[in-house]
């Protein structure tokens, strides 16, 4: 293909995926199949691969991160990004409009303003240069923020170029959140993994912007709503520079900027009180945090007019919404234990209203914040939905501690099972040491039937209690030996709910192998590390007579997890569950590979750059169907390094440990 039919397929490729891009994320109107965009981008990405000189900035390639970088630069904002002053309630946001009127010189006239959502994010500028995005900085003081620009190409609904072709530079602002529902998946992936959660959505989205490798914050689920932007540096014709805010945020729309479809132009300052009343009584309809309304003068003349303080616009105000807090009276201190044998303490609370539900209970994390907040059975404190989702204790109010309660300490033994517990030295977590533990093995089932696990419809915390305190089952192996009958003779089971629970148990016998992996329950492995571990054997068996070398090997895990998944696989426990599930007909979908030969049995393989005659995958299922090994990390380990086109680092290093560098005609050689 001559090189200007491949720039016009090329560009034809990334016209269609910004459209469809923007279609999905932006207008959440979808024109296309998952399948047919992921192979649009494959396609993309190989050509750009082949022909590097091809690749830009703007290319949606670049969305699915860069090599990391070690700091983030400092960027001098060309405007100040400033803070707003806050009204706490409708007498100051009267007061507000008092100044305006002083400053203006009028008396009470009707001004219009646009109100918005106060969404609880990060404030990010990003600048276009003629048209394509060269810059994302977070706000940092307001006048000084960081070079976050590989980390916002990652957020799908930030264009990488604009709808319209424009000349000059435009900066525009906005604001990066989580969503309330990617926030509660981040934080039950990262506690199925052992890691830190996060307290609420603005500290995930500040936490995934601001990593040093993009590819990570790609991988989390950010969106952003841009709010403003700066016209004065614009030299396209094609654009009529706005007169009103609201007039900007149509344009901002039009040139393909995800603009928030609540935001209302209101004509007098008692409109904008209806509309702060109205959305908050709404607020947790909402897929998004916010903790009030952004209210600003829409006529942007009236704005230059009434300019700045040293700190913020006399133009906008934020009408901040209470805070969702309430006191309460802590009654008792109880400890939960989790599958891994965490234990985690939670206070049990006189019942308050909190956030719209009635909250009984409260997490106290671990013994840290306990010691932090000195928190006792009989004290007054403040409680908070953590990101409006879950209840938490956050202060104690001493002033009214008239008790003598002593403070609070973590049992030595396990409440459950009554084993010793202990502290790992870099873990805040205390666990049951007991693996049999019977509140252990309670979570353990329940995550096995957990909807991304096997996901058994109809067996819950209840039915699952039931059946250990029957002695029906003793691990999740047992639910495939259960009877109808047996579930009829429960308590509050209905026959019908017996046979639903029964069909559900039968119908998991053939999930996918990396939700069977992820249903196990293994110490800090997640959804995402049960696919990378799948990813690269082919059987349960292949994959529990790994060693902890083979683990640490595959790119994404570390020597913690590989550790941890190996000693899984080492137990009793692990060796007779996979026994029983067997027997029980557990049938797992996976990849299956015809053993043609063992002559490369005991040869560990590694592949570099890009093979002539068959991809990566094929090749290492090729490997492994002649009994070798595919691994993806070069060491003395290793007996060749397959090397392709456009070899990377990896030919480098194995020339230096001297490990056996060969071609793919040579390796073909070895399995003819």
């Amino acid at each position: 293909m001559v090189a200007k039919e491949l720039k016009e397929k090329l560009e034809k490729l990334k016209e269609k995926l910004h459209r469809w891009n923007h279609a999905y994320y932006v207008l959440d109107n979808p024109e296309v199949d998952d399948a047919v965009y992921d192979a649009a981008m494959r396609e993309l990405i190989q050509i750009e691969k082949e022909h590097t000189e091809l690749l830009t900035p703007d290319s949606p390639s670049q969305r699915v991160g860069t090599e990391p970088v070690s700091e983030f630069k400092k960027v001098t904002h060309k405007t100040p990004l400033y803070s707003l002053d806050n009204a706490l309630d409708f007498n100051e946001l009267d007061e507000w409009q008092q100044k305006i009127f002083r400053v203006l010189g009028i008396d009470n006239e009707s001004i219009d303003y646009v109100c918005e959502m106060k969404i609880d994010g990060l404030a990010v500028a990003l600048t276009y240069k003629d048209g394509i995005l060269t810059l994302g900085a977070t706000r940092g003081d307001g006048d000084v923020g960081e070079d976050i620009t590989n980390n916002t190409r990652t957020i799908k609904p930030v264009p990488l170029h604009l709808n319209t072709s424009i000349e000059g530079i435009l900066e525009v602002r906005g604001e990066v959140f989580m969503p309330v529902e990617s926030f509660n998946k981040l934080n039950k992936e990262q506690k199925e993994m052992d890691e830190k959660v996060f307290a609420n959505p603005r500290n995930a989205a500040s936490g995934s912007v601001r990593q040093y490798d993009s590819k990570i914050t790609a991988k989390r689920d950010l969106d952003i709503f841009v709010y403003a932007g700066v016209w004065d540096t614009l030299k396209s014709k094609k654009i009529n520079v706005p007169k009103t805010h609201w007039d900007s945020l149509q344009l901002l729309k039009k040139l393909g900027f995800k603009v928030n479809n609540t935001s209302k132009l209101c004509h007098g300052l008692e409109e904008v009180k209806k509309f702060c009343n109205s959305w908050y009584e709404k607020k947790h309809e909402l897929n998004y945090a916010i903790d009030g309304v952004v209210v600003k003068v829409n006529d942007l003349s009236l704005q230059e007019d009434l300019g700045f303080t040293a700190k913020s616009p006399r133009w906008a105000i934020a009408y901040k919404y209470p805070p969702e807090e309430a006191k309460t009276k802590i009654l008792s201190i109880t400890c939960d234990v989790g599958r891994t044998g965490a234990l985690t303490p939670v206070a049990n609370l006189e019942p308050v209203l909190l956030a719209g539900t009635t909250v009984k209970r409260a997490s106290l994390h671990n013994q840290d914040i306990i010691d932090k907040l000195d928190v006792r059975v009989g004290d007054i404190v403040t409680v908070r939905k953590a990101g409006e989702i879950i209840p938490e204790v956050v202060n104690v109010d001493k002033d009214k501690r008239h008790h003598k309660n002593p403070a609070y300490r973590l049992p030595v033994k396990c409440p459950a099972c009554g084993s010793k517990v202990e502290r790992e030295e870099d873990e805040v977590a205390v666990r049951c040491v007991n693996y049999d533990c019977a509140a252990q093995l309670q979570r353990r089932i329940e995550h096995w039937c957990s909807r991304d696990a096997m996901d058994i419809d109809g067996v819950g915390e209840s039915l699952i209690e039931q059946l250990l305190n029957s002695k029906l089952i003793s691990d999740p192996a047992d639910l495939y030996f259960l009877k109808r009958e047996q579930l009829e003779e429960l308590e509050r089971i209905a026959e019908k709910s017996a046979a639903n629970a029964i069909d559900s148990i039968q119908e998991s016998k053939d999930r996918s192998l990396d939700r069977l992996v992820y249903g196990f329950g293994i110490r800090h492995v997640g959804k995402t590390i049960a696919e990378l571990l799948t990813g690269r054997f082919n059987s349960l068996d292949e994959l529990a007579g790994a060693s902890n070398e083979d683990f640490k090997n595959i790119p994404g895990i570390g020597e913690k997890i590989a550790e941890s998944v190996a000693d899984y696989f080492r137990t009793s426990y692990a060796k007779e569950l996979i026994k029983k599930i067997k027997k029980a007909g557990v049938a797992w979908q996976q990849k299956k590979l015809k053993l043609k030969s063992t002559k490369l049995s005991g040869k560990t393989f590694v592949i570099t750059g890009t093979l002539e005659t068959m991809t990566r995958n094929e090749a290492e299922d090729l490997i492994k169907s002649f009994g070798g090994r595919a691994t993806n990390s070069v060491s003395k380990s290793i007996d060749y390094l397959i090397s392709g086109s456009e070899p990377g680092s990896k030919l480098k290093k194995a020339k230096d440990l001297k490990v056996s560098v060969i071609t793919e005609q040579d390796f073909l050689k070895l399995v003819e």
